[in-house]
């Protein structure tokens, strides 16, 4: 692994310089850019950020949609050496604050029509003192902040090439849900997201002739590996903002895309479609799909699609794998990969015997290729890697033969499709309504894999609240995949002579007749169809 291989600026400059005229990223149904334009415009956003003091090492957040702009800012960020936070979409209020005041972010780029996240919050801000808006019609807003036009900043900008930079390097910070506390800002380096593309995606088998369907934003992970692998192969990345299961095969044939992305629900809602005699006549042939879901190998057969999987967080980079596009039992994660070391441990990090459960634990041979810690909070990055192993906090065995199997999850964490929810948030945003007293979330199982979130509430004394106000309650508040489907009100909840939630007894209870289901709800007040 070389400076050069790994530092996305210079990969892409030198992409410009010998395929320039190619094709690199095009949205659906919107514009498309060239490997030089590409270059081009992210020089441009690196001299404009430079003019407004940024510097290297500096956090600058970025509050965009899935597209173009957000990625050519992502390349001029760390030309300029300094770190992007691509800041979830959904976010808003607390959480946003707390994202932004983590960092530390004086300067952000805001899409226009997130602004008025940023006015709800200004208050709550302790550095942000300049937002960018790239995508402004008209006249700025008169935010307390100082607003810039990115069109005109980029118009009067001198290009600036990337500077020098190292694997080590922090290129991203991605925010991750935290398990007994506010989510956490993992630093990202230029190694780790390359060990993590490496993992991600069979580079051998990917060339200049693959488009990447991307659906998976810049602020997870999987959205960062699959702009790499496609920059390191000289192929397309074609965009759409979010995944949408009647647009997917349109867009797929539309684009020519020869590989995804396909998170366990997505699969189970492109399974649900009706048959089609020509579902697998196209181009798509290569899918990093995790998890696996039971009928992994009817989704393969129907769309005519190759699999490949990984058991993976932010903080690691793709350690456990299936072999190329080929995967076993769909309850397995695949096996160790080369220049890893994993340990299913007890309480006390001693390795289990085989077929018995524990904590998984990771290391790599290579420096950098994991993650380089959590911003302001080093406390939390020893514990994660106490002992010099990463723990990971997710319950495995593994048999004989080598294969991993992933079991629960130690941590307090909801999975619901693609996203990682702290159930903490969760709590503490429900306890924000006047009629709650106490609050616990729980993952329940989801017919589309993965899981669903439930609230178990106690209410105030004489309060009527029904879930669906709850649920309308939250809406303007959280992000909507964090909105619970599910809400059971109790007298009281179950607690350990310490006073702590016991969680395991209202997962053992899973849904109950007393259980209100926002989907049903939803469901039972649709007009009925016309004949």
């Amino acid at each position: 692994m070389t400076d050069y291989d790994v530092v996305l600026p210079r990969l892409l400059a030198e992409r410009a310089s010998t395929i320039g005229d190619r094709v690199f990223l095009q949205e659906i149904g919107g514009p498309e850019r060239t490997f030089g334009e590409v270059n081009a415009t992210a020089q441009r956003w690196s001299g404009a950020l430079a003019t407004l003091g940024a510097k290297g090492g500096d956090f600058i957040a970025s509050f965009l949609p899935n597209g173009i702009t957000g990625l050519e800012l992502f390349f001029g960020i760390n030309g300029l050496g300094a770190v992007e936070v691509p800041v979830h979409t959904e976010y808003r209020g607390r959480m946003l604050a707390h994202v932004l005041n983590t960092v530390g972010a004086g300067v952000a780029v805001v899409s226009e029509r997130f602004l008025d996240r940023f006015e709800e919050i200004a208050g709550e801000l302790q550095g942000l003192h300049t937002i960018i808006v790239p995508d402004h019609v008209g006249p700025l807003p008169a935010l307390p902040f100082t607003m810039i036009s990115g069109r005109e900043l980029l118009a009067a900008s001198t290009p600036a090439a990337p500077v020098d930079a190292r694997p080590r390097d922090i290129c991203t910070v991605l925010f991750t849900s935290g398990t007994t506390g506010p989510s956490k800002g993992v630093m990202i380096s230029y190694a780790q997201l390359r060990a993590s593309t490496e993992g991600g995606w069979p580079l051998a088998h990917m060339d200049a002739d693959d488009c990447n369907y991307l659906v998976l934003p810049g602020f997870h992970i999987s959205g960062k590996v699959a702009l790499d692998a496609m920059l390191i192969a000289g192929g397309r990345v074609a965009i759409r903002e979010r995944f949408k299961t009647e647009e997917f095969w349109s867009d797929v044939r539309a684009t020519g895309a020869t590989c995804a992305c396909v998170m366990g629900a997505m699969a189970g809602f492109l399974m649900a479609t009706d048959p089609q005699p020509d579902d697998a006549d196209t181009t798509l042939d290569k899918i990093l799909l995790l998890p696996l879901p039971p009928y992994v190998n009817e989704f393969a057969d129907r769309f005519g699609l190759r699999i490949h999987t990984i058991y993976n967080q932010t903080e690691i980079s793709c350690p456990i794998a299936s072999d190329g596009f080929t995967v076993g039992h769909y309850t397995s994660c695949g096996r160790v990969r080369d220049g890893y070391e994993c340990r299913v441990v007890d309480e006390d990090d001693y390795p289990v015997a085989v077929g018995e459960v524990g904590e998984l634990v990771i290391r790599a041979d290579r420096p950098w290729t994991m993650m380089s810690g959590y911003v302001g909070l080093p406390k939390k990055t020893v514990e994660a890697w106490r002992n010099q192993w990463m723990h990971t906090g997710d319950a495995f065995r593994v048999d004989a033969e080598g294969n991993y199997y992933f079991v629960d999850r130690f941590k307090d964490v909801i999975r619901r499709r693609g996203e990682n929810i702290s159930s903490v948030e969760v709590e503490e945003a429900v306890c924000d309504h006047p009629e709650i007293r106490e609050c616990a979330a729980i993952p329940v199982p989801s017919e589309w894999t993965e899981e669903e979130v439930k609230v178990v509430v106690v209410r105030a004394t004489g309060s009527t609240l029904t879930g669906q106000e709850l649920v309308d309650f939250l809406l303007p508040r959280v992000p909507r995949f964090m909105v619970p489907r599910y809400v059971e009100f109790v007298g009281e909840l179950p607690k350990t002579p310490t006073q702590k939630i016991r969680k395991a007894e209202l997962r053992a209870l899973g849904i109950t007749d007393d259980t209100w289901d926002r989907e049903a709800s939803r469901a039972s007040t649709r007009p009925a169809a016309s004949a």
